[in-house]
């Protein structure tokens, strides 16, 4: 298989990624690709190995896009794109550290207590869905799911999610790995101002008014430390919380369900075995994670998989590939929900092994097995939903159910 030949924007790559994944995993494991300019990389020991290695391998990836977007003409979303390199995710140590260290005390601990509150918002939800022949799963359920847990996390009006789901899905479209079009690079920069300006806002309030809310608890511990955040490094912190505090989420809910309506046996499982739900969760994400493909930019002349790699070199870590590595997972393409799939890198490795983890998982092992005991004869409207235009992160982007049709007996 040629690089030239893969393509990985096509509609049939990602609606089913998977065969081309296998050939190149088998046939040219590390190999440069043109189209995105960098290292495609597909086996799961190639992608261990750069992910465990944070001092070699770069998270700092945005940069190149910036540089890039700057020689396009698009010096205005540079500008705004600036902000963007200082998220936690695209930071290396030492900020990196003094970013995690105060989430690790404003943000996870928050978590198991919002328990109840997505109970309940999945009963309010499916109540909603109750009496409906047909509705879109991502739209009507996915979708607002983990958009109103974050915001309630952060302790924002719950009118306001709108708006918000708004601006991150204009961020997803500048870091997503979508084709960038300049109509969608204005969109884009307008999205992260006004997102910007808001969180400016909520942080000056914050700082007079606290709460037990995450932004509430950051500010509190980082103004502790010896090296507290300023507040562009609060707006950052903020933006990237509630980027990634639900897409992950919603894909994970979305693609989960989905998949399960295609292997009835499995869903089965799911719906009827309470004790399963969690290796559940772990398997849907090993099968088809959101996370389809990790950016490292080499800070080292390497060698990985038997290719030279120079220093400033992007490389493409498949997560999608590394999860169905048949070194690592028997039969790694088909779906169990009882397999311990132990080594699977769908939250990533190392040192920037996924923060938003444990909400993601707590949310899934909620709302998945609510919504499968709640619509058990549920069906696919389109066995053939769009998938999202992104090579970076995995999702139907539209999902289409409805309830079977009843025939009046005679």
């Amino acid at each position: 298989m040629h690089s030239k030949n893969v393509d990985l924007f096509d509609p049939g790559y990602l609606a089913n990624p998977y065969p081309t994944l296998k050939k190149l995993r088998e046939e040219r494991p590390v190999y440069w690709d043109e189209s995105v300019k960098g290292w495609v990389v597909t086996r799961h020991a190639d992608v261990k190995n750069i992910l465990g290695r944070a001092n070699d391998f770069s998270n700092d990836r945005i940069r190149p896009f910036l540089d890039y977007m700057r020689k396009r003409g698009m010096t205005d979303l540079a500008e705004v794109g600036e902000s963007v390199t200082k998220w936690v995710v695209f930071t290396d140590q030492p900020l990196h550290t003094k970013m995690r260290m105060v989430l690790n005390q404003a943000f996870l601990p928050v978590i198991p207590s919002m328990e109840g509150f997505v109970r309940d918002t999945v009963e309010k939800l499916l109540d909603d869905l109750e009496g409906r022949e047909e509705f879109n799963l991502l739209d009507d359920y996915a979708i607002p799911l983990p958009t109103a847990v974050i915001v309630n996390m952060f302790g924002l009006p719950p009118e306001d999610a709108v708006m918000i789901k708004h601006w991150s899905d204009e961020l997803a479209a500048f870091i997503g790995g979508a084709r960038l079009d300049p109509q969608r690079a204005e969109r884009s920069t307008e999205a992260i101002r006004s997102m910007r300006d808001y969180f400016f806002k909520v942080v000056a309030d914050r700082k007079i008014n606290r709460g037990t809310d995450v932004i509430s608890r950051m500010i509190d511990y980082s103004e502790k430390t010896a090296d507290p955040f300023t507040d562009e490094e609060y707006v950052q912190t903020c933006t990237i919380l509630i980027f990634a505090g639900h897409e992950t989420t919603t894909d994970l809910i979305g693609t989960g369900i989905y998949n399960l309506l295609r292997h009835p046996d499995q869903l089965a499982i799911v719906r009827d075995d309470p004790t399963i739900i969690d290796n559940a969760i772990e398997e849907l994400l090993r099968y088809d994670n959101p996370a389809a493909c990790l950016v490292r930019v080499s800070k080292v002349d390497a060698e990985v998989g038997g290719q030279q790699i120079k220093k400033g070199d992007r490389l493409f870590c498949m997560i999608l590939s590394t999860n169905r590595d048949p070194s690592v997972f028997a039969e790694p393409d088909t779906l169990d929900v009882t397999r311990k799939s132990k080594g699977s890198l769908h939250f990533g490795y190392g040192l920037h092994l996924c923060l938003g983890a444990p909400l993601a998982r707590l949310e899934g092992r909620i709302a998945i097995p609510a919504f499968l005991r709640r619509f058990r004869d549920i069906q696919l409207a389109d066995e053939a939903p769009t998938w999202r235009e992104a090579y970076v992160v995995r999702g139907v982007s539209s999902l289409v159910l409805r309830k079977p049709t009843t025939v009046a007996a005679e």
